[in-house]
């Protein structure tokens, strides 16, 4: 498992990549993002000037779940808050000051349509829910030596999340490189109903409130697994792969209706695990231990045509009397009574691997999984294969079939799932670069980070349309703040509805001094102009 030195690999740096595929190593890199994210500088804007107020008490937490949910508290889509900057090493002899600004210029209308059932298009408003959130630091020395440390700064997203809201980072005004650590999924599972369980591990379940992240965060584990070392997976397996073979012109196959692969075999569930990639249905029976393995032939036009790989991995003995046959056309009666087809063929290879060896063909072999979100890089543009090899190692032995107790979403081998889903699920990310302030002098830390609201998909949030953000100011940070400040800016078009903040936008309060809560938070709706 990941290894307990929290900050050894930030300065453990392996740049070379081994190819030969038996003596391939997976370290988790270094990763600069300065370049690619740059092309999300545009969306910033400078800071306000901030002033000073008093706050308000923050209301009763909810006691969670449900729709009638209290103010600040539990979402069913959670952003999560702004944390505060913390260090990899003692900061003694430093003071900080925190300033952290909500500018809700992104959070702009825009016209939208669609046509109705009588061929009528319906015009309508809709609004970017985003608030670009600065979150600043004034740095003061008070040693007379020069000081270096390590500066670490979190964000709560995935793999997936577009580059342009990957936080910027500026020391004294200028931009600086900074490497990314991503922590483990730190969400849970639910049931088939949505309830969050333990025991019926159905469904993802992603984070809801700053509680479950200050229950994640405060004991430090979860960061020294984001800066540890993946696991390997070096079981010895056997790999069987299928390639199409189209027997007739394209033109006509596509015209083919439902055409499946299916194979059957037979396995000991007790002395064998298998694993499936590219597969779309599975049968199974564990008490007389066979399998039937469905794989969808795509067509053309289909996303998937230039890439479909298929396999059954399968680790422990080895699975027997493997069956192969290629179907199409409407589904009469049971499975083994579809009839066969020779439109196209399937030809097999079976070769001894690694788990991890196998694992990697399947990420290497092309576009498994979107780079991109709304046409614009992510997370996964910055990782190499071999990294993420790492997390769905990491993700395979906390939660699927590698793990003491696998979760049963996953306990029947779909690596697709494993595959795709380890870019989806929520973490806490880190972006790390180091700083000197000289001796008896200050330095300036300044980070901008575009941030969707938090929302619910029903109840009275939703019918009221209120969105929220939100800040902690001591979860996660080792450094010594003896001052924080909060501010809103470009707040023309919204309502501030609740806040524990001490935001009075009506009488111009948008600049506070922040007093010892942990949380603050805010709650704000669209203003729309009044119907006639």
């Amino acid at each position: 498992m990941k290894s307990e030195k929290l900050f050894d690999c930030i300065t453990e740096i392996k740049e070379e990549f081994i190819e030969e595929a038996e003596k391939e190593k997976f370290p988790k890199q270094k990763i600069s993002i300065r370049k690619i994210a740059g092309m999300a500088a545009a969306f910033f804007i400078g800071v306000v000037a901030l002033g000073t107020i008093g706050i308000l008490f923050a209301p009763k937490a909810s006691a969670g779940g449900g729709t009638n949910r209290e103010p600040g508290e539990n979402y069913m889509s959670y952003a999560g808050p702004a944390f505060p900057l913390a260090a990899t090493e003692d900061t003694t002899g430093l003071e900080f000051e925190r300033s952290v600004n909500f500018d809700f210029s992104p959070y702009y209308t825009y016209n939208e349509s669609y046509e109705n059932g009588n061929g009528e298009t319906v015009y309508y408003d809709a609004w970017k829910n985003d608030a670009l959130i600065s979150d600043n630091y004034t740095v003061y020395n008070t040693t007379g030596e020069d000081i270096t440390f390590t500066a670490v700064y979190p964000f709560a997203g995935n793999i997936s999340t577009a580059l342009s809201r990957i936080p910027q980072i500026t020391v004294d005004g200028k931009e600086v490189e900074t490497e990314l650590k991503i922590g483990p999924y730190n969400g849970g599972f639910a049931s088939a109903w949505g309830e969050k369980s333990e025991v019926e591990r159905l469904n993802l379940s992603s984070l809801e409130s700053w509680y479950e992240y200050k229950a994640l965060l405060e004991s430090g584990d979860y960061l020294k697994d984001a800066f540890g070392e993946n696991p390997k997976m070096e079981q010895s397996v056997k790999v069987y792969s299928f390639e199409i073979e189209y027997n007739i012109p394209m033109t006509e196959f596509d015209e083919i209706e439902n055409p499946d692969m299916m194979v059957t075999f037979n396995y000991d569930t007790e002395k064998s695990n298998v694993y499936f990639y590219g597969f779309n249905s599975l049968r199974w029976n564990e008490e007389e231990g066979w399998v039937k393995a469905g794989s969808y032939i795509p067509k053309s036009f289909s996303p998937d045509f230039e890439n479909h790989p298929i396999y059954i991995i399968v680790t422990g003995e080895d699975i027997e009397n493997i069956g192969v046959k290629t179907v199409a056309g409407e589904s009469k009666g049971s499975w083994d009574e579809r009839e066969e087809t020779e439109v196209f063929g399937i030809t097999s290879e079976k070769y001894e691997s690694t788990l991890g060896e196998a694992i990697y063909e399947i990420i290497s072999s092309g576009d498994y999984e979107s780079h991109y979100f709304d046409g614009e890089p992510t997370v996964r543009n910055l990782i190499s294969n071999e990294e993420y090899l790492g997390y769905v190692a990491e993700f395979m032995y906390a939660h699927g079939q590698l793990s003491e107790d696998p979760a049963e979403r996953y306990d029947r081998g779909r690596l697709d799932d494993i595959i795709i889903e380890t870019g989806h699920v929520s973490r806490v990310m880190y972006l790390t670069f180091e700083v000197t302030v000289p001796a008896g002098g200050t330095l300036e830390i300044g980070t901008k980070t575009l941030r969707e609201a938090s929302y619910d998909f029903v109840g009275k949030r939703h019918e009221k349309d209120l969105e929220g953000f939100d800040m902690v100011t001591k979860l996660g940070t080792n450094l010594n703040i003896t001052k924080q400040k909060a501010s809103v800016s470009n707040a023309e078009e919204i309502e501030i509805v609740y806040n524990n903040f001490g935001f009075d936008l009506p009488n111009g309060i948008t600049s506070v001094v922040l007093g010892e809560e942990e949380h603050y938070w805010m709650e704000i709706c669209k203003i729309r102009a009044e119907k006639g």
